[in-house]
């Protein structure tokens, strides 16, 4: 059982897009629920043609009040086209915050044995569910353009994210600043606890490809997008803690993972 959550710090660098080719991705012998928990609203619904609001985790924590049960969390996942369950979140409003400040991330990942939690957060705001969220989870993933706004505000934030979680960054695309700088810079800054996972192609063709049903075979076989995210995903499900542990982030080996 593992609680994976990825989200941003700011901008738009393609979270949703990374967490459902890492669905798609995820080992097929692994059992595993991707749960968008993006307090502004969620995207899969729209994306994958399911239902935005029944059922969702907005029904999934008004039925789970006086405790969670396995079975409710599970009938209150919808299916992604030929794809692992999803637990969607209607657009953004104080139902959507509301729920997932009821819903204890922590004792989910306890009664859901074995299986995999990929937690969709949005934007990570150091505040409100999003701060809860990444406190209770097991390795969190910073996902990033390689820009100075995004790296800055990285730097800034790592130091206290650690405190109380295991973090790594993922880059998404190219630009200014190459992935070993990157992580030089947050092994500095960071005392060598966290690393750089990885760098994904920003590739919109193939993140528009997955919303179809013959785009989705396309992407997944043969997009830049697929080939980049897929070492990636593998390196997440090796490095997954086991009972809280503290994952040993080295960054040897680790930057170059889905390297475009």
């Amino acid at each position: 059982m593992s609680l994976v959550v990825l989200g941003s710090l700011k901008g738009a660098p393609g979270v949703s897009t990374l967490v459902a080719t890492m669905a798609y991705k995820w080992p097929a012998h692994r059992r595993l629920a991707v749960i968008e928990a993006d307090a502004d609203g969620g995207v899969f619904a729209a994306r994958f043609g399911l239902h935005p609001e029944t059922p969702s985790l907005v029904s999934f924590a008004a039925s789970s009040r006086h405790g969670i049960d396995p079975e409710c969390f599970w009938e209150s996942c919808q299916k992604l086209p030929e794809g692992p369950k999803v637990m969607v979140v209607p657009s953004g409003g104080r139902s959507t915050h509301r729920s997932l400040l009821q819903v204890d991330f922590s004792e989910l990942e306890a009664c859901l044995t074995g299986a995999d939690l990929l937690v969709d957060a949005g934007r990570l705001r150091g505040e409100g569910p999003s701060q809860r969220l990444c406190e209770q989870a097991g390795l969190l993933i910073v996902v990033v353009r390689p820009i100075f706004e995004h790296l800055a505000l990285l730097l800034h934030r790592a130091p206290e994210m650690i405190r109380h979680t295991n973090l790594g960054v993922v880059i998404v695309g190219e630009g200014p600043y190459p992935a070993e700088e990157i992580d030089e810079a947050l092994s500095h800054s960071t005392g060598r606890r966290v690393s750089v996972l990885g760098t994904v192609a920003w590739d919109p063709r193939g993140a528009e490809g997955l919303k179809t049903e013959t785009g989705r075979t396309r992407t997944l076989r043969r997009s830049t997008l697929a080939r980049t995210v897929k070492p990636v995903t593998d390196l997440v499900v090796r490095l997954i803690p086991v009972s809280g542990k503290e994952i040993e982030m080295s960054a040897g080996g680790v930057v170059g993972a889905g390297r475009t």
